[in-house]
C-alpha cells in the first residue's frame, strides 16, 4: 500500500528533479509552479502543475522533446496529450502527475488564471516575476454574448438529445450527454452568480455552487435505466428553465427568448410523448 506521506515525499522528489533539469537549459528563462501546492490547498493526490517560459528557439526544441523530457527524471510511466498543444502530461511511479506547459517568452501576456499564488523555481531575468506581477492586477473578463449564446444551445441540445437518447433506449449515450449537460449549467450558474475565484482552490466546483444546484446535481447521478435518465433530464432542465430567462435579462443575446422558453419547456412539460 502506497501512504499519503510517501505520495508527498516523491512528488517534492519529482519537482526537483524537473526543476533540476530546466536549470540546466540555457534556453529556459525561468520556471514556476502554479496551482494547489503554492496555494496551500494541495493534498497527496494533487498533481504538479509547472509552467515553462522559454525563448522562442528555446520553446520550439521543448515542444519538440515534450515526450522525451520526463523520461529523463525517473519513475516515468507514460504521457499523455492532445494534437497540436504546448503542453505535456506525465504519469510517474507511484502515482505522481505532473502536467508542463512551455510558453514563448516574447509572446507570454499577463492573465488572470497567472494571478493567483505561484512559486518560482528561478528567474533568469525577472520577467516571470514581473509577468505574474501584472497577472495579479487583472480580474476574469464578462463572457462573450456569443459564448453565453453558445452555451445556451448546448445545454438545451444535450436535453434535447438525452431525452431523445433515453426514448431510443441508447442509455450510455443519454448518460454522457446528462454530465455534458450538468457541466453547462455549472457554467451558467457562474456567470449567473457573477464567479470570481480568489484561489485556485474556488475552482472546485463543490466550493463554487449554490446549495440548491448542488442537491439538483448530486440527484442527477442516476442508475443506466431509460426512465430514470428521462427523470433526472426534465430535473435538470427546470433548472434551465430558470436560468435562461435570467441570462437573456442581463446579455443582449439576440435570440428568441420564446423559442428558448418552448425548446427547454419541450422537456420540463414532457410535450414529447
Amino acid at each position: 500500500m502506497i501512504s499519503q506521506q510517501q505520495l508527498v515525499l516523491e512528488r517534492t522528489q519529482l519537482l526537483q528533479q524537473a526543476s533540476a533539469y530546466f536549470s540546466q537549459q540555457q534556453d529556459v528563462v525561468g520556471v514556476f509552479v502554479a496551482g494547489s501546492i503554492p496555494n496551500g490547498s494541495a493534498d497527496a493526490y494533487s498533481d504538479i502543475d509547472l509552467r515553462v517560459v522559454a525563448t522562442p528557439t528555446g520553446q520550439e526544441r521543448l515542444v519538440s522533446e515534450k515526450f522525451d523530457i520526463p523520461v529523463l527524471w525517473g519513475n516515468w510511466l507514460f504521457n499523455e496529450w492532445r494534437s497540436g498543444t504546448q503542453h505535456c502530461v506525465s504519469h510517474f511511479r507511484p502515482f505522481l502527475k505532473i502536467d508542463v506547459f512551455y510558453w514563448n517568452v516574447e509572446t507570454l501576456e499577463p492573465s488572470p488564471s497567472l494571478r493567483f499564488a505561484a512559486d518560482i523555481l528561478f528567474d533568469r531575468t525577472g520577467q516571470v516575476q514581473e509577468l505574474l506581477n501584472r497577472s495579479a492586477l487583472l480580474t476574469f473578463p464578462t463572457p462573450e454574448t456569443t459564448e453565453v449564446s453558445r452555451v445556451i444551445s448546448k445545454a438545451l441540445a444535450c436535453a434535447h438529445e438525452a431525452l431523445r437518447k433515453a426514448k431510443r433506449g441508447e442509455l450510455f449515450y443519454a448518460q454522457s450527454l446528462i454530465e455534458s449537460l450538468r457541466s453547462y449549467i455549472i457554467q451558467m450558474e457562474d456567470w449567473l452568480r457573477s464567479f470570481e475565484p480568489v484561489t485556485v482552490a474556488d475552482f472546485k466546483i463543490e466550493h463554487r455552487i449554490s446549495d440548491r444546484l448542488r442537491a439538483v446535481l448530486i440527484s442527477s447521478y442516476a442508475p443506466l435505466e431509460a426512465i430514470t435518465l428521462e427523470s433526472v433530464t426534465i430535473e435538470l432542465s427546470k433548472v434551465l428553465s430558470e436560468q435562461i430567462p435570467e441570462l437573456h435579462s442581463r446579455f443582449d443575446l439576440r435570440r428568441s427568448l420564446e423559442n428558448d422558453t418552448y425548446a427547454v419547456e419541450l422537456v420540463t412539460k414532457q410535450l414529447v410523448g
